[in-house]
């Protein structure tokens, strides 16, 4: 229904304007002889005199509302003046058309004239704010505060991103400090096995001690007695050696009288005999000389009592001669009868001779008995040497004791040092354990201070940490600090944007108000067009009210831009191409910015695509990482899939998965729909680029390419989201993994240390060193690299100091080169360091 004025417009045409509608008739009639292009161009220039119309600015985009007498703005009917240009500053949504250029666009195709030649001129000043002009300045402050909201956002995320660095950090700090809490129990663990171990050797000294102090008082107790025993045998040895003096000094005293008697007797026959031959005299000297030697010789006086017989037998035969001739001489005297004074002399002689065969017998049987005596005192000097030598030996075992009883003094007084030296040592360990055994209390002194100057180096490296630790802690208050600021800045800002959002929405109200009455003016504009075809009947305008039409479409195309339009993904794009002046340069600027759009877009979605890719491939490999390590982990050694059985629920990994992956290929399938979708519309507006509705298609395209990017971002955002929070969730898998399998490889290597005698360190080069405990420094070790092609293959590389390795040469050749057995080689290497320490501890005691 039209308002009142209009139908006062439409049949109280004034004489102004009577005349004003004629030579625009006339005007129409000359352009409709021109050529289509041309009459256009022309008409486009004409109607550039149309009065200025309000424009609504969001962002780069701007809006035209007619505000003519003959537009949607009249309302009372006047004679209408012509106004000056108002599409001056009129900028175009389509890309690569500039509002900046020197001959902007209202000056060529969008200035309009009147369109009819009945109506008035608008009833306030061109400069008075129309609503539809403060929606657009409502709409501009919104797009200035959205921007301003989105670097409040960026500057937000940024925070929030240092604070997950400062928050990343602080874990790492925890992380290093939990490493280093169990690095320091682990030494404390150690510390504590040594201190047990430490307590258990005391335990066993103190065994020793209290076993030792036994066999001390058996031996005490055995001493005592052989010392009463000893004590007596001297008293009965003492007795016989007195005894035994008594009777050599008896003997003595009898063989000196026996050899005075002896003497004298030999002196009484050498006086009887003084007449006898010098043989006889001889041998009585020899006789002398062998009775003064008495019992020294037994084989030189056996020898002369040899020599004495077979003198006395010569001295027989002697004897027996003397008689023959003596008989023959009493022959030849009785013959002769003057034999009376030679038979005295005869019988004197024999009377001699016969005395000097007794005194020779008497003393051959005294001299039988002097060596019967000799024989019988040389059996007792014997036997007295044999006394005396057992004294001797008695004697020096009595020394033996004095001394043991002396080393047992010694000993009580080590043993009082050695209990002092257990009380101090109780008190010092305070009944802790330790790790190896100690032979001596200078090897627990030795351990102990190494001990002391592990622990004063891990006090060292806990008051470092610590300060590490407070220095973080500040780093963390001031982060935090940082963040709170932040926070009441963000709080602030969400503030005035909440604000800037209710403004927002309230130019929100006003613009749907707007657009209600603009569609409302619009109805009113058909009618006109309708009532002026009525009333002008053949002499109607068919390119004005196509021209009408175009603006129109062209409003709603700005409209469908400012819905469809979002605040984060707006870009500001300034073309520099220069305006066209026709209708299809319109469309060709319009469907060329529309291309450049689109292919900006593809751009992007073939890099997000790309790096989905990517991410895929990412997740996919920490997928099965994650796989082997959960199998490695959740089977187990014992694990048989024959015997073992696994429940799962219905929620279990394989249906999580399951679920995402469809929905991925739900998301996929409609990502390709909305793209093939695209497609179909960017090839039918190809089509169409030159028909005279490409407005429409134009904006159609438009519309669907916008939600067809936007599906696909949104997609490709989820899926990127899904990807991110699985990584998360893979790299906190794998670092507990890693965490567990650290420990287990902690536990492994003390296993080996302590089984096997070996510590294992695993080099960065792939490398194995090994090093014994009974080592007598860093420098003597082992280095074992995997053979050719990681065969499973270990051969040894190197080692500590090249002096020790040149001193296992021979072991090396024999076992590692001969033999191919590298765990003989090791075992060879641990019974040699083993003697070596064992020497050496026994070496340390004895000093």
């Amino acid at each position: 229904m039209l308002p009142s004025g209009g139908e006062g417009r439409a049949y109280g045409e004034t004489p102004a304007a009577r005349t004003e509608r004629n030579a625009r008739q006339a005007h129409n009639q000359s352009a409709a002889l021109l050529p289509p292009s041309t009459a256009i161009r022309s008409r486009f220039r004409s109607i550039t005199e149309r009065p200025p119309a309000m424009t609504t600015v969001r962002g780069t985009k701007r809006f035209m509302i007619d505000d003519s007498p003959n537009g949607i703005g009249s309302a009372r009917g006047s004679a209408y003046t012509q106004q000056p240009s108002w599409l001056a500053g009129l900028e175009t949504p389509v890309r690569g058309v500039s509002a900046q250029s020197g001959a902007s666009l209202a000056d060529t195709i969008l200035q309009p004239q009147r369109l009819f030649s009945y109506g008035s001129p608008p009833s306030g000043s061109a400069d008075a704010p129309s609503p539809a002009r403060s929606i657009l300045e409502a709409n501009q402050r919104e797009s200035e505060a959205a921007g301003r909201l989105e670097t409040l956002r960026r500057e937000s995320e940024r925070a929030k991103f240092e604070l997950r660095q400062v928050e990343m950090e602080r874990e790492r700090d925890r992380e290093e400090a939990q490493r280093v809490r169990q690095k320091l129990e682990a030494d404390v663990l150690a510390q504590t096995r040594r201190v047990e171990k430490l307590e258990r050797d005391r335990r066993w000294l103190f065994e020793q001690e209290d076993r030792l102090a036994e066999q001390r008082r058996t031996i005490e107790a055995e001493l005592a007695a052989q010392r009463k025993k000893h004590q007596a045998q001297s008293d009965e040895i003492s007795a016989a050696m007195h005894e035994l003096k008594q009777r050599l000094d008896e003997a003595n005293r009898s063989l000196r009288s026996a050899r005075a008697e002896h003497a004298e007797r030999l002196e009484a026959q050498r006086q009887r005999t003084a007449a006898a031959e010098e043989t006889i005299a001889r041998l009585r000297a020899q006789l002398d000389g062998d009775k003064n030697k008495g019992a020294t010789d037994d084989a030189s006086l056996q020898y002369t009592v040899d020599t004495l017989r077979r003198e006395m037998r010569g001295k027989d035969q002697d004897i027996e001669e003397l008689q023959q001739r003596l008989k023959q001489l009493m022959g030849i005297e009785d013959a002769s009868d003057t034999a009376s004074p030679s038979r005295s002399r005869v019988a004197q002689l024999e009377r001699d001779l016969r005395e000097q065969c007794a005194y020779i017998k008497a003393v051959e049987q005294q001299n039988r008995k002097l060596v019967g005596e000799v024989s019988r005192l040389s059996d007792t000097a014997g036997k007295y040497e044999k006394e005396r030598e057992t004294a001797y030996a008695l004697q020096a075992k009595v020394q033996r004791l004095e001394a043991q009883q002396e080393g047992r003094a010694e000993m009580e007084a080590q043993l009082a040092a050695m209990q002092q030296e257990r009380e101090q040592w109780s008190r010092v360990l305070n009944d802790t354990s330790g790790e190896s055994r100690l032979d001596s209390p200078y090897a627990v002194a030795k351990t102990v201070a190494s001990q002391r100057h592990t622990i004063r180096m891990l006090e060292s490296k806990v008051a470092t940490l610590q300060e590490n630790a407070e220095s973080a802690d500040e780093n963390l208050q001031s982060t935090a600090r940082d963040v709170q600021l932040y926070r009441q800045e963000c709080a602030r800002l969400e503030k005035e944007a909440a604000d800037e959002r209710q403004r927002a929405t309230q130019l929100e109200h006003s613009k749907q108000h707007a657009v209600r009455e603009a569609e409302f003016l619009r109805t009113q504009l058909h009618s006109y067009d309708r009532e002026e075809e009525e009333l002008m009947g053949g002499n109607y305008d068919r390119h004005k009210a196509e021209r009408i039409r175009q603006l129109e479409q062209f409003i709603d195309e700005q409209r469908a831009w400012i819905s469809a339009a979002q605040p984060g993904t707006a870009t500001k794009v300034e073309a520099t191409s220069p305006p066209s002046a026709a209708t299809d340069g319109v469309s060709t600027a319009l469907l060329q910015g529309y291309r450049e759009d689109a292919e900006s877009k593809q751009r992007e979605l073939e890099e997000v695509k790309t790096e989905h890719q990517h991410l895929l491939r990412r997740f996919e490999e920490l997928e099965k990482e994650a796989a082997r390590l959960e199998h490695q982990v959740g089977c187990g050694l014992g694990y048989d899939p024959r015997k073992t059985r696994i429940l799962q629920l219905i929620d279990n990994p394989s249906a999580q998965d399951y679920a995402i992956r469809s929905e991925k290929l739900k998301a996929l399938a409609a990502e390709n729909e909305a793209l093939l979708e695209r497609i179909r519309h960017l090839e039918k507006s190809n089509g169409t680029i030159e028909g005279d509705g490409n407005s429409d298609t134009l904006s159609d395209d438009a519309t669907g390419a916008g939600s067809a990017f936007f599906h696909t971002i949104d997609n490709l955002r989820s899926e990127n989201q899904n990807l991110t929070r699985q990584l998360e969730d893979s790299a906190k898998l794998i670092s507990r993994y890693k965490k567990e399998w650290k420990k287990k490889a902690a536990e492994l290597r003390e296993v080996v240390y302590l089984i096997l005698g070996y510590r294992v360190d695993f080099m960065s080069n792939g490398s194995v060193r090994f090093t014994s405990m009974y080592a007598a420094g860093v420098d003597q070790s082992f280095v074992f690299t995997s053979g050719d092609d990681d065969q499973g293959v270990m051969r040894l590389s190197g080692g500590g100091s090249k002096t020790y390795l040149k001193g296992l040469t021979n072991d090396i050749r024999y076992w590692v080169q001969e033999r191919g057995s590298i765990p003989g080689f090791l075992a060879t290497v641990t019974l040699q360091n083993f003697e070596a320490q064992a020497d050496q501890n026994a070496q340390q005691q004895q000093q």
